[in-house]
């Protein structure tokens, strides 16, 4: 009997392998961004469960019950794939390998929560109060094995898998093949950029939190629509060219096509980087002669400990590269998660109206402060203070 379970175990192990290789693109592949470091103020924050899950509703049986023909339904997952699911009202609990289905699901309803990809640091505790407390089931950062016993052990009813790649045959397969194993459903969720209203608007029919989950697509769809509409006026030869400096040293970057780069893309930057596209982690090599030749207008990055605005901005051999002379050397803000990339989420769309901000003053001019407050309050349920605005807006370098 033993000797069964190691081998079950293994194959999981060989399963979950699989996937998490799929999903590389969602995770950082540096360490998170160390933003517990630069203290948060301590104003009120006022954080309460949205209208539409108030606490306690779905909490009226046990999460390890198993299901009656009756609490479950027939489902068409973001993949095409035929699932049985529990029916909305008797899903308590799920899980997920990446920090792109994590803020997801927060987002929609905090409840659902079974554990946590990674222990989340006091900046993010403090804007996503109810991920504390919660158990680390790992992800697919650095290659973290999930923890596929102690998922199932938590009551999990599901495990939801979502990245930013293209859903493939394989992918399908996989989740197929995951799925047997595990005993409980997978269900695959197209976590494109572009696509993450439709992925709203699917996991709020998954789990009935259809009111809710539509104000966060609305929310979506309302930012891409607006700031494409104002980039499609900008003459081609308006256009400002960028950068993506990724690595300590500033010599990884990323193509157009990488998932990673689309903040910048819909922004309405143009990639100066002719590289390839290096699939699930990205970060291609470059070398300091190519940046010089590329020549960029504006640099941007990820904030926190792997950030290279240090090294661009005072070491002479960047100087005269057009960013670093006009003083157009930016870091993305990551609280509670990056504004751009690394991990993707639904901060994105905050992300994105502040580098079209940037990038485009005269275009754009959106009031930052309030879009600040308006997501915050909308996604994650928290009234932010003035106090609470400035921090974030000046928690990353190279901003008035």
């Amino acid at each position: 009997m033993k000797e069964i379970q190691r081998q079950t175990r293994s194959i999981l192990a060989i399963i979950m392998a699989v996937l998490i290789l799929a999903l590389a693109g969602c995770a950082p592949s540096n360490p998170p961004a160390d933003t517990s470091a630069s203290k948060p103020p301590e104003p009120a924050v006022s954080a309460s469960t949205p209208a539409s899950q108030p606490e306690g509703t779905k909490e009226s049986a046990s999460a390890t019950d198993p299901p009656s023909l009756e609490d479950t339904i027939v489902i068409e997952d973001m993949g095409g794939r035929e699932i049985t699911v529990p029916t909305p009202e008797n899903f308590k609990k799920v899980y997920f390998p990446s920090p792109l289905a994590q803020v997801m699901i927060y987002t929609i309803n905090p409840d659902l929560l079974a554990g946590v990809v990674s222990e989340p640091n006091p900046n993010q505790l403090k804007y996503l109060p109810r991920l504390e407390g919660l158990k680390v089931f790992g992800n697919a950062d650095g290659g973290q094995a999930v923890n596929t016993e102690e998922v199932l052990a938590s009551g999990a009813q599901a495990f939801i898998f979502m990245g930013p790649m293209e859903i493939t045959d394989n992918v399908r397969e996989k989740c197929d093949e995951l799925q047997t194993q595990l005993g409980i459903p997978v269900i695959l969720v197209n976590g494109r950029f572009p696509e993450r209203a439709s992925a709203y608007r699917f996991l709020g029919k998954v789990f009935g939190e259809e009111e809710r989950c539509e104000k966060l697509a609305v929310y979506c769809e309302q930012t891409l629509n607006d700031v494409n509409e104002k980039v499609s006026a900008i003459l081609e030869e308006d256009r400002v060219t960028l950068y993506y400096a990724e690595k300590p040293n500033g010599l990884a970057t990323e193509p157009e096509t990488s998932s990673h780069f689309a903040v910048f893309k819909y922004a309405g930057a143009v990639n100066v980087a002719d590289v390839e596209d290096v699939q699930g982690s990205g970060m291609t090599p470059v070398n300091l002669e190519q940046i010089i030749q590329w020549d960029p207008e504006v640099i941007f990055m990820g904030g926190g400990k792997n950030s290279p605005y240090e090294e661009i901005t005072t070491n002479p051999n960047w100087a005269n590269i057009k960013a670093v002379k006009e003083g157009r050397v930016y870091e993305a803000p990551g609280i509670p998660y990056s504004w751009i990339d690394r991990p993707p989420s639904s901060q994105q769309y905050l992300g994105v109206r502040f580098v079209a901000n940037i990038l485009y003053p005269d275009v754009f001019q959106y009031d930052m402060a309030q879009e600040v407050k308006d997501f915050f309050e909308l996604f994650y349920d928290i009234e932010l203070s003035e106090e609470d605005v400035d921090f974030l807006l000046k928690s990353a370098r190279g901003h008035d």
